[in-house]
């Protein structure tokens, strides 16, 4: 069946794509790049490497591996450190023809290169299990919806990065999150971009701790969500 998924610029010249089931855009529109960068990498990926000093392995788990882009950003920030187990789960994968046109789409800059290859074998990777990207990146894509998923390790890390709560909202509830709680390991944490009043109780009433930090481009506010 034709996904009608297409692929359009954002606002810092970086693609992003727009889900022809949801009517919905895989990143915000101010800029993709900007905003993974910001949430995921910098208050996610790097935060974390800070505050555990000598970390010498990092489960990473991302919902919603989308076009890709969260996991190319931490491969590219992790040729050195510790090693990066990264376990993305989606259940509406893009097809091979998608992947390429969002690739094509990139600034002429970043398409040269590693770089380039980097995403490719991301997206050519076998799903269902862990492929080495590199020495310090290893990624496993599971084809599947968050509620079915169980899990084999405990993460460390963690990109929310679903839909909205306005676009799918039963991806922001206590199905999803109780056994996310259960299986996150002590101290680690969640990012996401959403900030929702509903959604912050919800993980109040479960035991986590959050905290509310500045936003990427067009947005004032991201959340940090910890695992006391």
């Amino acid at each position: 069946m034709k996904s009608n998924n297409r692929v359009e610029k954002t606002g810092d010249g970086f693609p992003t794509i727009i889900s022809g089931k949801y009517n919905a855009m895989y990143h915000s529109g101010h800029g993709s790049l900007s905003e993974s960068n910001h949430v995921f990498i910098d208050a996610g990926l790097l935060h974390y490497i800070s505050s555990n000093h000598g970390v010498s392995r990092i489960n990473l788990l991302e919902y919603g591996f989308g076009s890709g882009l969260n996991a190319w950003l931490t491969a590219m920030r992790c040729n050195s450190g510790p090693e990066i187990f990264y376990t993305s789960i989606e259940k509406h994968p893009l097809t091979q023809s998608e992947a390429k046109a969002f690739i094509e789409a990139m600034p002429g800059e970043l398409t040269a290169g590693k770089h380039l290859d980097v995403f490719r074998n991301i997206h050519s990777a076998e799903w269902e299990t862990f492929a080495e990207i590199h020495p310090h990146f290893h990624l496993k894509k599971l084809e599947r919806s968050f509620q079915n998923h169980t899990f084999e390790d405990q993460p460390n890390l963690v990109y929310y990065d679903a839909f909205g709560p306005g676009t799918q909202a039963e991806l922001w509830t206590e199905e999803i999150f109780t056994p996310l709680y259960e299986a996150l390991a002590p101290e680690g944490i969640i990012v996401t971009y959403c900030v929702q009043g509903a959604f912050r109780r919800m993980l109040s009433k479960l035991g986590f701790d959050w905290e509310k930090l500045p936003g990427p481009p067009g947005k004032r506010e991201m959340l940090r969500i910890i695992k006391p």
